[in-house]
């Protein structure tokens, strides 16, 4: 079923709803303040991107990406769905001294190429917002796209939560919510529906296998570098071998554009 969905199906009708809501791109910030993934996400692709480039941030929110890089050197653009969203970054990159960078609304599984100047050394997808994606083949079509707009040997990166660590948490019942959508035709194993999420209800959410990841990134014709596996904090990475997949709370996929 989830081969037959459209571009137009990406979004669910609750991410809708919170890429409408002002509330949302104003507090967040705030909220995620003391969230050590977001310092750590950083850390980590300094240590990819080890060469000035191009970066391109697919899905950048409130520009934490963009003004991070953009600082360092970086020839920085941002894509995201939230216009509110869109303003933030906008605010934060003029305040860098980075008002050239340019910032584009839409979608990250339908993006307006027509507006976009590829090829780009890097692109990120951050902060879990694959996971906002509604379908395999309109995520699939998602880290398609981001491949197709690399230069041949260009980094894809992006953070996925994962399924299998939540089956062990608190979301369980959120992941038995999407399984009786999927029962009755309606979604996708490892689809979540969050009860409640930021004030808003019933937030769609999908969370990864290892074997989707691997799956998501062969079809998309790219090739598969690294799995950076994370610590229940998102605080670092995840030590040990032992079971690291069921332990990891994360993943932070790493991929090159032949």
């Amino acid at each position: 079923m989830s081969s037959e969905r459209r571009p137009g199906d990406a979004v669910p009708p609750s991410i809708g709803r919170m890429v409408r809501c002002d509330r949302i791109a104003d507090t967040y910030d705030q909220t995620f303040a003391a969230y050590q993934l977001l310092q750590y996400d950083h850390q980590v692709l300094l240590g990819w991107f080890d060469k000035l480039g191009r970066l391109i941030d697919l899905g950048c929110g409130t520009g934490r990406t963009l003004v991070e890089f953009g600082r360092r050197g970086f020839d920085v653009t941002g894509v995201d769905l939230a216009p509110r969203m869109l303003q933030i970054s906008r605010e934060k990159l003029d305040a860098a001294g980075l008002g050239g960078a340019k910032l584009l609304e839409g979608s990250i599984a339908d993006m307006p190429l027509d507006r976009l100047s590829p090829p780009y050394d890097y692109a990120v997808c951050l902060g879990a917002t694959l996971g906002y994606v509604q379908g395999y083949a309109n995520r699939l079509r998602a880290v398609r796209q981001a491949g197709a707009l690399l230069a041949p040997g260009g980094q894809y990166v992006f953070h996925v939560q994962n399924l299998l660590f939540n089956l062990r948490t608190p979301a369980l019942p959120f992941i038995a919510t999407g399984l009786l959508k999927w029962a009755v035709g309606r979604g996708e194993i490892g689809d979540q529906v969050l009860w409640r999420y930021r004030g808003l209800k019933w937030v769609y959410m999908h969370a990864f296998t290892p074997g989707e990841i691997e799956r998501l990134v062969r079809d998309a014709g790219l090739e598969l570098v690294e799995v950076h596996c994370l610590r229940k904090k998102c605080g670092g990475p995840l030590e040990g071998e032992r079971r690291r997949f069921w332990r990891s709370h994360g993943f932070i996929v790493r991929c090159r554009r032949p």
